[in-house]
């Protein structure tokens, strides 16, 4: 279960908060937002959710990552029908590209609307992928894109002046044959709340 993360996510990392356009999106996407709240009450907040059935509950160990998935009932904040909207919680180390090539340890909340299989349902997440872009881009210093032949894309997203992109987007097929379009969120926890990703000599 743990794969679901697309793999073209993993070598991206970091950027920093307040009413900032990750908020936005989070306020806008996402049942449970984690800038609202200490961390650990938004977990609580999805444990007692009545529309979230949780899938995986793995709390971190000194061996092992935080990692949460289940679905949502009654909720969809997509302008297309999924036939599984599910959430992704994800904890993982990074490596920086500095000289001492730093280790760090960041959290993704992805948001992955999952259509059936066909090609049409590819036209419908790639239609999402577009909206959120022409939406949302503005609120960002900047953007970097990257297409996979016809069955994906990727946008990240920046915050000037921070390296590592926040908010990162995708539409594409996954191994089950069904399409998908993900919001992925990511920060840092400092004393148990969400913070910006730095990079080593970031300010």
């Amino acid at each position: 279960m743990k794969k679901i993360l697309f793999p073209f996510f993993l070598f991206l990392t970091c950027t920093a908060y307040s009413q900032s356009p990750i908020e936005f999106v989070s306020k806008n996407y996402f049942r449970s937002h984690p800038f609202d709240m200490k961390f650990s009450s938004f977990v609580t907040s999805l444990q007692q959710d009545p529309w979230f059935i949780i899938g995986t509950y793995n709390r971190r160990t000194d061996s092992t990552f935080f990692f949460l998935t289940g679905t949502y009932k009654n909720f969809n904040p997509f302008r297309y029908s999924p036939k599984e909207l599910r959430l992704v919680i994800a904890e993982e180390e990074i490596i920086h590209i500095d000289s001492l090539k730093t280790h760090d340890t960041i959290i993704n909340v992805q948001l992955m609307g999952i259509t059936d299989v066909g090609i049409v349902n590819s036209k419908t997440v790639e239609k999402e992928f577009k909206r959120f872009h022409n939406n949302y881009a503005d609120r960002f210093s900047s953007t970097m894109h990257e297409s996979f032949e016809g069955t994906g894309e990727v946008y990240n997203y920046f915050v000037s002046p921070l390296s590592i992109s926040p908010v990162t987007i995708a539409w594409g097929l996954l191994e089950t044959n069904q399409y998908t379009f993900t919001i992925t969120i990511r920060f840092k926890l400092k004393e148990n709340m969400a913070t910006y990703i730095m990079a080593p000599g970031e300010f």
